[in-house]
């Protein structure tokens, strides 16, 4: 008797994994956790792209090697567009009109656009923001 055949799962066929809900932070920044349909380990350092944790993550490289720029990604076919430096902006006022300019020219407002816009800088942290009291202060 054969085996049984096992079936391919759904991040082979679209290269997008999610992870499962179980995550951990590492010291790098990067946050590692378990694709919930391959089952293999899984790397963010973005919260939106998970890619595969063991091998060479030639995004990752360049990141590090090459300063902060934006990458034009279609995610429909998981490709690369095209990298923008942003080394010869003076201010983040100027790469914020650099995006707004590359919105207009890639038409990525259109709803029905594959591309996406990411900047490899993480965006801020917001700050936590704490219940008041119950009780006005100065009371027991």
């Amino acid at each position: 008797m054969d085996p049984p055949m096992e079936a391919l799962t759904q991040c082979w066929f679209t290269r997008v994994h999610h992870p499962e809900h179980a995550r951990e932070r590492q010291e790098d920044g990067s946050v590692m956790s378990t694709c919930r349909y391959c089952q293999r380990r899984i790397v963010t350092w973005t919260k939106n792209a998970w890619s595969l944790a063991d091998g060479f993550n030639v995004s990752r490289a360049a990141e590090l090697a090459s300063g902060r720029y934006l990458t034009l990604h279609d995610v429909a076919t998981d490709f690369v567009v095209r990298r923008f430096a942003l080394s010869h902006l003076p201010d983040e006022e100027a790469v914020e009109a650099y995006k707004d300019e590359l919105r207009a020219r890639f038409a990525l407002d259109d709803p029905d656009t594959t591309l996406v816009l990411m900047d490899s800088q993480p965006p801020p942290r917001r700050a936590a923001h704490r219940k008041p009291s119950a009780l006005p202060p100065g009371t027991l």
